[in-house]
């Protein structure tokens, strides 16, 4: 599991894992995260360790036995495309499915992935400095295979792209359209008839054997039945699950990956909710890659 969960390839939340959980632990991220025990003393950047749920060696252990395996070499994370965007974040949609897409319901993706990434976001603002209070999210286009799957042929929602394919047969937003082809900070994207894209959103029968979900720098690809029936909820574990990978985060319901038997639940484990561990173990990604950047 952890060699295919390697950045640049993808990182699945199994449909095992999700039956596993009948209770959300309480403690979630709300829009002002605690800062904990503040250990940066006078310095303008507040970093510090947690003081409930979990503790500073926990969130430690994880980045020495497991993160910095393999973050520290791999730049495009998202918070790599934070930065270099100034908080804001393109998706183009990939529907990889024969149900049909109404408009009114795809006009909620936008809302969905804005609220669903900045629960994530809370536990960054004010921290080590990160500068972006609120991420801003835009779909500039639909891939699909047959845009009859649609019940609308404009662009109001961003381009429609019929019947480009990938090699499995799956519909895909244009390569020229992609902003981080090759992993690059910023790809030539001249060609691109559209606007270009961050990432993929990924909606599908089948987002991974076993899975119902896979997730990296180039998106998220969620089971579409759970997203649709979960998009109004406050918080989506999958979707959840799966941006976290795009930060870096590993998967914590893997026993190696965690430092004991009872380590506090998290989003990346079992839980439905984003907890402490999951934001405390973001944090310390910032702290360990925040010399790439300029603030």
């Amino acid at each position: 599991m952890l060699a295919r969960c390697q950045y640049g390839t993808a990182c699945g939340l199994s449909t095992a894992t999700t039956q596993l959980t009948e209770v959300a632990q309480v403690s979630t991220a709300s829009s002002v995260a605690p800062f904990g025990d503040i250990t940066s003393g006078n310095s303008k950047c507040i970093v510090g360790n947690p003081n409930k749920y979990l503790t500073g060696k926990d969130a430690n252990w994880i980045w020495d036995n497991v993160m910095s395996k393999y973050v520290p070499g791999f730049t495009n994370l998202i918070f790599d495309q934070l930065v270099t965007n100034n908080g804001s974040l393109s998706y183009c949609v990939r529907w990889d499915t024969e149900q049909k897409l109404s408009k009114s319901v795809a006009s909620k993706f936008q809302v969905m992935l804005t609220s669903q990434i900045n629960l994530w976001n809370d536990w960054l603002t004010g921290y080590d400095c990160w500068p972006f209070e609120k991420i801003d999210i835009s779909i500039v286009g639909f891939a699909v295979k047959d845009t009859g799957l649609l019940d609308w042929n404009d662009d109001s929602l961003g381009k429609i792209y019929e019947g480009i394919l990938d090699d499995k047969g799956i519909p895909k937003c244009p390569d020229e359209c992609y902003k981080h082809q090759g992993q690059a900070k910023s790809a030539d994207t001249s060609a691109c008839q559209g606007k270009p894209f961050d990432m993929s959103l990924w909606p599908s029968e089948k987002p991974g054997e076993g899975a119902i979900g896979t997730g990296g720098d180039w998106g998220q690809r969620v089971e579409v039945n759970d997203m649709l029936n979960t998009m109004d909820q406050e918080q989506m574990m999958v979707l959840l699950h799966e941006i976290g990978h795009g930060f870096g985060l590993p998967e914590l319901y893997v026993d190696e990956n965690k430092p004991r038997s009872d380590f506090p639940s998290s989003v990346m484990d079992e839980d439905l909710k984003l907890t402490d561990a999951d934001g405390w173990v973001l944090r310390r990604v910032l702290e360990n890659i925040k010399s790439r950047y300029d603030f």
